[in-house]
């Protein structure tokens, strides 16, 4: 090792520079991890846990453009705080971040702020900035938008989180007797709907604490009862969002189906818990056959999607549900496995996406059906699996850029190109890493690096600069946006992670990403 100098993603300029240790605002170093295992949190429960939420915050997962929840000083040390990264130094980990600020604009929400009650949702405006080292104090990347002003933020419950709601609630007389509420109970919520421009606010649905586990919580009905809808101006209702995993309901036995496992550090120390009802537990599929791959190292199973090439090159475009696997094997021959996929094809798209001329074109994003007719495939022809998310009735699956992911865009897309030229391989592919996808796709591009003695697969940073040709389609910058109407120049999703390397004597956290996925020639 030549050196170990600091490198960083990404840095943004900024007008005012604090350096400390720890953030002011937020907790102290450890505090917040303390606390939990100490047994002040719900964590203490003993009950099972399937997920390791301390992986969601591993050096490795910050990168520059995120923002991020922080731990506050409130009753319960909740992640009600945030804070855009700014710059990513490793390898000695440090990171420059910028404080978001609540900046209401409506007179009660002003009158809420103002008397020092907690904000997680609304406008907010960029802070001050500062360096620390502090892993202690974040708790999870939270997805916000642009707001109609410049320099604000937007951040609003999204379809499918998990989020704390204040009980007894009042938006009035908290502002007007602020001592007397300085104590919190919480009610538990999936979101059900995004906030939308109409006026209708947010639906949500009630979740409960499963007895018999550390942190599961599920639904128990879908009556009026059961979900309740958050009007626009009472999101301030709204504690903090909770980081969670969607389980199945077969990670073990009495799991209730479609529940969620939350991560305890965001949760009040004592919640009530319920027994599952026997109706909500699953029951298992008999046809659900695993099988594990010798030669691709994967494991496949009835009910999986996975990626796959097409017929004119192995780049993973299409897209197929595992339906059956069969393995037949003759006399002293080797077995011989096929994986039979149902394929998934792209359904009508909104009038303002603009679409493939050609029809044959892979459609690499957006929501698919599946088709009757099953394709049968060799194992090797999968690349990786693939988690769309299905609706209600399962007849449709919905796959589309969400951040922190990587993407293979097309460099200068057209909706004229010709499958042929796929074919042919005459076009030009980027790699990008998704920042935000709340409107507009907000992507930063990455580049290949050379790593010595890796050749099985390929590293990927942030790019410093873009050639001058794209700058009429994207800008100048590093980090530009793809509209939601050109959302077919996404190509395809890439598996990815993060590493840190030896690049030219510095240590580098690069992205690295299986070569198959990757198109021909890179």
């Amino acid at each position: 090792m030549k050196g170990t100098g600091t490198v960083a993603f990404y840095s943004a300029s900024s007008a005012e520079n604090v350096h400390s240790p720890c953030l002011s605002c937020a907790v102290s170093v450890g505090d917040k991890r303390k606390r939990d295992e100490d047994g002040g949190s719900n964590d203490d429960s003993g009950g099972l846990k399937f997920n390791d939420f301390e992986k969601l915050r591993k050096e490795v997962n910050f990168s520059v453009g995120q923002t991020w929840a922080l731990y506050d000083k409130v009753d319960g040390m909740m992640p009600r705080l945030y804070a855009r990264i700014r710059k990513v130094s490793a390898p000695s980990f440090e990171l420059r971040i910028t404080h978001l600020e609540p900046d209401p604009d409506e007179e009660r929400e002003i009158l809420w702020f103002e008397q020092d009650l907690p904000v997680s949702t609304g406008q907010f405006r960029l802070g001050k900035n500062e360096n620390t080292r502090d892993i202690s104090m974040f708790s999870h990347v939270i997805h916000c938008k642009e707001g109609s002003n410049t320099g604000h933020l937007i951040v609003s419950p999204r379809k499918g989180e998990t989020w704390a709601l204040f009980k007894n609630w009042d938006v009035i007389k908290w502002s007007s007797e602020p001592d007397s509420h300085r104590k919190y109970e919480y009610d538990i919520v999936e979101i059900l709907s995004d906030n939308t421009t109409d006026g209708d606010g947010v639906s949500v649905a009630f979740l409960h604490k499963a007895k018999g586990f550390a942190s599961v919580f599920f639904r128990i009905g879908t009556s009026e009862a059961d979900t309740s809808q958050i009007l626009p101006q009472n999101l301030y209702q709204f504690s903090h969002m909770i980081p969670s995993f969607k389980m199945s309901g077969f990670e073990a036995k009495g799991l209730p189906k479609d529940a969620y496992e939350l991560d305890p550090a965001a949760l009040p120390a004592t919640v009530q818990e319920k027994a599952v009802p026997s109706h909500l537990t699953p029951v298992p599929k008999p046809e659900a056959l695993c099988f594990p791959s010798k030669h691709t190292r994967k494991v496949f199973q009835t009910g999986q999607f996975w990626a796959f090439g097409g017929s004119y090159d192995d780049t993973p475009r299409y897209y197929g549900r595992i339906q059956k696997i069969t393995v037949t094997q003759t006399l002293e021959q080797t077995a011989e496995t096929k994986i039979h996929v149902g394929r998934l094809k792209a359904t009508s798209f909104p009038e303002n996406v603009i679409k493939w001329k050609d029809k044959s074109m892979p459609v690499g994003c957006g929501t698919f059906s599946m088709l009757k007719n099953c394709s049968t495939l060799s194992p090797e022809h999968l690349t990786h699996q693939i988690f769309p998310q299905t609706s209600v009735d399962g007849n449709e699956f919905t796959i589309l850029p969400k951040v922190g992911q990587l993407w293979v865009i097309y460099r200068m897309w057209a909706p004229h190109f010709p499958v042929g030229a796929l074919d042919e391989h005459c076009l030009d592919f980027d790699m990008v890493q998704v920042l935000d996808d709340a409107l507009d796709y907000k992507v930063l591009a990455l580049k290949q690096v050379s790593v010595a003695s890796e050749e099985k697969n390929k590293f990927f940073r942030a790019a410093k600069s873009r050639p001058s040709y794209c700058y009429e389609e994207d800008g100048p910058g590093v980090i530009f946006t793809i509209p939601r109407s050109k959302m077919l120049r996404f190509s395809h999703p890439i598996p990815a992670s993060r590493v840190t390397k030896e690049v030219n004597g510095e240590m580098m956290v690069l992205f690295e990403v299986d070569k198959e996925a990757l198109p021909c020639g890179w």
